[in-house]
């Protein structure tokens, strides 16, 4: 029986044996540390009823065989999603394309039955199991691609088929895989050169240079921007909210505002692209400000708590060049003399010393109080440039910056925490 056939009868979806769903099919997909093939057994005893495998000894009516599982995943995504004539919006860029997400569902989900991108499961496996999610009573998808090399949202398109692209930005991430900045931006272009050739539409961040060159040819597409020197089609204005959370973006023609919770004019962007599609699908702007202005973040992303009476800015997710220094910028220009924990930022490959670098001396720049650096990229730039500045401190790891803080010392105040997932910042509120 033919695979989509199949998984009409039975439309769920396992590729791990430990959440195994009863009744789904089994996709036995290899890795560079485990081979699925060897836990397909397994899958069926746990309550699967098929598994795709690519090892032929595996005999019986319910194991399904083809040459390589993770193709077949793919191609059924595709063949799923064919069946769909349902906007699909395709979301990338080096920063803020999960919150992105998050808000565009929040406003949609306003007036559409919508289905988005679960956490961040945005890669070629996480693409096609959002799209095989989707149902007869989606009206909207929102679909997060990441990619750390060239090629790949390319590879994504081609299975998701979007109809609908915004880039949040292009910056110094994963510039390992990509090269340069240069390699980022013909890699997230990607998505509009899909736009292009399959006449799409482009929700673009006209306050980024790179995202207005590279949509100059696209035949649909809809500008924003919250800078002055614009020429955008929707044009907004950031306001920091001194005396308390968050910031306002109003419309630089008329008296509508949206009030935000968010930190930083980074966010701000977020937010502003949010609207921008919800106007363009028809959402009432009313409406879109009620649901923005209640949106709170969270999984470290800009996540704003209080613990032990000091203020915290969340930002542990991730972490790369351009993401840092535009947190910086906006923590500073809110909390001037608060305290920052700035962890390693990965994946950088030649840039690493640099860009590590460039972050230090940023950070020093600024009137904080208390400056912590944690991670051995960080204590190479600081030694490098040998400044013995009494606010810093540099730890290995953050183990050993919660054997030396003191929750005391930082009550009434405000922290950032600012690091690459892998420093595991967050483990110092615990």
């Amino acid at each position: 029986m033919e695979l989509y056939s199949i998984f009409l009868e039975h439309p769920l979806i396992s590729t791990d044996t430990r959440n195994i769903q009863e009744g789904s099919i089994f996709f036995a997909l290899r890795g560079d540390q485990f081979d699925g093939n060897a836990f397909a057994n397994d899958a069926l005893e746990k309550g699967a009823s098929y598994a795709v495998v690519s090892d032929n000894t595996l005999k019986g009516p319910r194991f399904i065989q083809v040459d390589d599982v993770l193709q077949a995943l793919q191609k059924l995504a595709h063949d799923h999603r064919s069946h769909f004539s349902i906007p699909i919006i395709g979301v990338t860029g080096s920063n803020g394309k999960t919150t992105t997400k998050e808000l565009l569902s929040t406003v949609l989900s306003g007036k559409f039955n919508t289905h988005a991108t679960q956490g961040n499961l945005n890669n070629h496996i996480g693409v096609p199991l959002t799209l095989l999610q989707l149902k007869k009573e989606h009206e909207i998808l929102i679909c997060e691609m990441g990619a750390n090399h060239i090629g790949e949202i390319a590879a994504l398109c081609e299975i998701a088929a979007p109809t609908h692209g915004l880039i949040t930005n292009i910056g110094k991430a994963h510039l390992e895989g990509f090269g340069s900045v240069e390699g980022v931006k013909k890699a997230k272009g990607e998505l509009f050169n899909y736009l292009r050739n399959s006449y799409g539409f482009a929700f673009v961040n006209a306050d980024d240079p790179a995202l207005v060159e590279i949509s100059e040819s696209l035949p649909q597409r809809l500008k924003y921007a919250l800078k002055d020197d614009s020429t955008a089609d929707i044009h907004f204005r950031y306001v920091a909210e001194k005396s308390q959370p968050g910031f306002v973006v109003e419309d630089r023609n008329s008296d509508f505002q949206i009030h935000s919770n968010l930190f930083g004019f980074y966010n701000a962007s977020n937010i502003l692209a949010a609207y921008t599609v919800g106007k363009h699908f028809g959402i009432d702007e009313n409406l879109m400000a009620q649901r923005l202005s209640s949106f709170v973040s969270g999984a470290n992303r800009s996540e704003r708590v209080t613990w032990k009476d000091c203020v915290i800015i969340k930002d542990a997710y991730n972490a790369n060049p351009s993401s840092m220094e535009l947190a910086l910028h906006a923590f500073a220009e809110q909390y001037p003399n608060g305290w920052i924990v700035l962890g390693d930022m990965k994946e950088l490959g030649t840039d690493t010393a640099a860009a590590h670098h460039q972050i230090v001396s940023k950070a020093l720049a600024e009137k904080f109080s208390r400056i912590f650096f944690v991670g051995e990229a960080f204590r190479q730039a600081y030694s490098d440039i040998n400044k013995n500045d009494p606010r810093v401190d540099v730890v290995s790891h953050v183990e050993e910056l919660k054997d030396r803080w003191n929750w005391n010392d930082c009550a009434g105040e405000q922290l950032l925490l600012k690091g690459s997932r892998s420093m595991h910042l967050e483990r110092l509120l615990e």
